[in-house]
């Protein structure tokens, strides 16, 4: 099976805004049939299905010759095409280690895994360890990958016979130890996988397999389509090697540090506001521009009329998941950026028309997201409009800690909602409102906010989608109550309002009753009680 190459979706989304546009994690994982490598402990709750049996016996015999030893050293190499640009990916294995490389375009990203720990290394030389979706969804890659499900069929599930394309193949759900389920499509002719399949963001993304061959007696798919259903921003992967080796170089494994904001000392920098967004002076090439101050934005992004000026080199064509999917990104590469007197160097930045993919919503110069957040420690002083940075570990800490999920690039902590549901909420600077609430996680909680027939608009990258708006009995921030918070339920069923693992935002509203400092390279933020705090208890009284 295929090096596991997620394709690139860029997201926007904001009322009134762009809230992120962000290039997704692609996970690398050489997916490769063998015998199993260890055993899974399974739950004492599951039963396992005579047909499920069956269907994982001829399953491990397809995957591997009688008698052929176990593989437990290898490495994977090949081609990628796809979104307008071409790469390659090279997939090393050393027992339960593993490290994927891959690089389409001027994009590159390191994933390396050292068992339960799951590192990811970007374009931008940013490090973060998976905690959340990423690694429940690594977990049941891995236990797809080196068979180790097979001999557990108490962990899928039968879901019947389907056609895919000419074929008739056997559907399996898949769910690994505290793993996210992924659906297996077994070809009924061979028993070998022709899709895996799994949820991401608003939708599924798939990843088809075919021109099975045999090395040292196992079977490896040379060829595979990754693609979100939009096909015209489909992946291709092709394997071009196979080798079966008896030891991995040392450092193969090594997690290198992360990279940090080349400054000499902490700095406070004046902030403006506009229209309930924050935005602070970025110099580039010695000239001076306007950017939003976005933590929910997954990129640095850049308006195209300075793209232009800058004569920056775009290359590619990639989708945006905005209010509504559309395309019209493109990425380019950045020698080096001025914030203050922090340098971020040897970027990869997408590049979008921002005022007309939202419809005029937006005309800025560009959005300061992601790799500033990870390369430095950033204090928000909203009462005082201040912005306070420095590398990481150079500010001193104060206020309650919340951890932070980095996973998708984006700040995203569990808050409880009215003392009685938590929620995964992406803490954003770049939205004006209080606070966001998607359909998927109102649709599995409907009674968190009343509805309300006040019909909204909210806009993004693609356009705009309904919304309304309606109030949150209390929301718990590090500890301190808000009480009947401004709700907007967004109301599309795709784009990045329909997220499925997120439960919501949470906003320059909300944000502004704090002074908050943002250390993104130790997975946290810290908030404490600002000098205009207000916890809206008596907002209706």
């Amino acid at each position: 099976m295929p090096a596991r190459l997620g394709s690139a979706k860029h997201a926007a989304a904001e009322e009134g805004g762009v809230r992120k546009a962000a290039s997704r994690t692609v996970l690398a994982a050489a997916l490769i049939a063998v015998v199993p490598l260890c055993a899974a402990a399974a739950p004492s709750t599951m039963t396992t299905s005579p047909v499920v049996v069956r269907l994982l016996e001829r399953y491990r015999a397809a995957v591997q010759d009688p008698g052929s030893p176990e593989l437990t050293r290898y490495i994977v190499s090949g081609t990628l095409a796809g979104e307008g640009l071409t790469g390659t990916f090279r997939s090393v294995r050393d027992g339960e280690r593993s490290r994927d490389d891959q690089q389409l375009g001027p994009r590159a990203e390191i994933v390396i895994g050292n068992g339960e720990q799951v590192y990811v290394r970007d374009s931008e030389g940013a490090v973060r360890q998976l905690t959340g979706v990423l690694l429940r969804r690594s977990r049941t890659e891995r236990f797809i990958d080196d068979g180790t499900f097979a001999e557990h069929p108490e962990r899928c599930v039968d879901r019947g016979s389907a056609r895919l394309g000419e074929r008739t193949v056997r559907v399996l759900d898949v769910t690994a130890p505290d793993g996210q389920t992924e659906t297996l499509y077994l070809d009924d002719r061979t028993s070998l996988p022709a899709r895996v399949a799994y949820d991401e963001d608003d939708g599924r993304t798939t990843i088809d397999l075919d021109d099975w061959r045999t090395v040292a007696g196992h079977r490896f798919a040379f060829h595979a389509v990754i693609s979100n259903g939009d096909h015209a921003f489909d992946v291709t992967q092709v394997t071009t090697a196979v080798q079966v080796v008896a030891t991995v170089p040392a450092g193969t494994f090594d997690v290198k540090p992360a990279r940090k904001i080349d400054m000499p000392v902490p700095q406070t920098l004046p902030i403006s506001e506009r229209q309930n967004h924050l935005y602070v002076p970025v110099h580039i090439n010695g000239e001076t521009f306007d950017f939003l101050l976005d933590t929910g934005a997954a990129s640095l992004l850049i308006d195209r009329h300075v793209a232009n000026t800058l004569g920056l080199q775009q290359q590619g064509s990639f989708e945006a998941s905005g209010a509504n999917r559309t395309g019209g990104i493109s990425v380019a590469r950045l020698p080096d950026i001025e914030v203050g007197n922090g340098h971020l160097h040897d970027l990869v930045v997408s590049v979008v028309d921002l005022g007309g993919s939202t419809r005029g919503a937006f005309r800025i110069d560009g959005i300061l997201g992601y790799p500033f957040f990870a390369q430095a420690m950033v204090r928000l002083d909203l009462a005082h409009h201040t912005m306070t940075f420095g590398p990481p570990g150079s500010l001193p800490v104060s206020g309650a800690r919340i951890p932070l999920e980095l996973d998708r690039s984006l700040p995203e902590a569990t808050l409880r909602l009215n003392n009685l549901v938590d929620g995964q909420f992406v803490i954003d600077t770049g939205d004006s409102a209080e606070m966001l609430i998607y359909r998927p996680f109102l649709d599995r909680h409907p009674g968190v906010v009343p509805f309300t027939t006040m019909d909204r608009s909210s806009y993004g990258l693609g356009g705009a989608t309904t919304s309304y708006r309606s109030t949150l009995d209390e929301l718990n921030i590090g500890g301190v109550p808000l009480y009947h918070v401004s709700a907007d339920v967004m109301l599309a069923t795709s784009g990045a309002f329909a997220d499925r693992f997120t439960s919501g935002n949470i906003g320059l509203g909300v944000l502004r009753n704090f002074v908050v400092t943002f250390d993104e390279a130790n997975g946290a933020m810290y908030v404490e009680k600002s000098s205009q705090f207000d916890d809206g208890r008596d907002r209706y009284r």
